[in-house]
């Protein structure tokens, strides 16, 4: 191989790796964008699901304070039903006790004019 060739092979090869290294260097800056892409995607969605996450715990919040009021007020009623069992029963207790006098005192009439024969 004369000195011509062996330079041509040369520049031959240096073509090669400066088209190389342009290509690498064209491939390097699409995968920066592509990072910075990426980069900026994953910034909304973080921001996304802060939000989300933020509006989940308000929403989360605003159910156990309802619950808790709903709690407040089935235990009022529970109160209210037990309040008003007691006065039922007190009300049944009485009736009893009237309708027993008033078969002693429906007794007592029956004797007394069934003995005397009055009419």
């Amino acid at each position: 191989m004369d000195p011509e060739e062996r330079f041509e092979r040369i520049e031959r090869q240096m073509e090669f790796i400066v088209n190389q290294q342009a290509e690498n260097s064209a491939t390097i800056a699409r995968h920066s964008e592509q990072i910075k892409q990426l980069g900026d995607f994953l910034l909304q969605t973080a921001r996304f699901v802060e939000g989300f996450a933020r509006r989940t715990d308000e929403h989360i919040n605003e159910l156990i304070d309802a619950q808790l009021r709903i709690d407040d007020r089935v235990s009022k009623l529970i109160e209210a039903q037990h309040g008003a069992d007691e006065r039922i029963n007190r009300l049944a207790a009485a009736q009893q006790r009237t309708e027993e006098r008033i078969h002693i005192l429906i007794n007592v009439v029956e004797r007394y004019f069934s003995n005397g024969k009055r009419q």
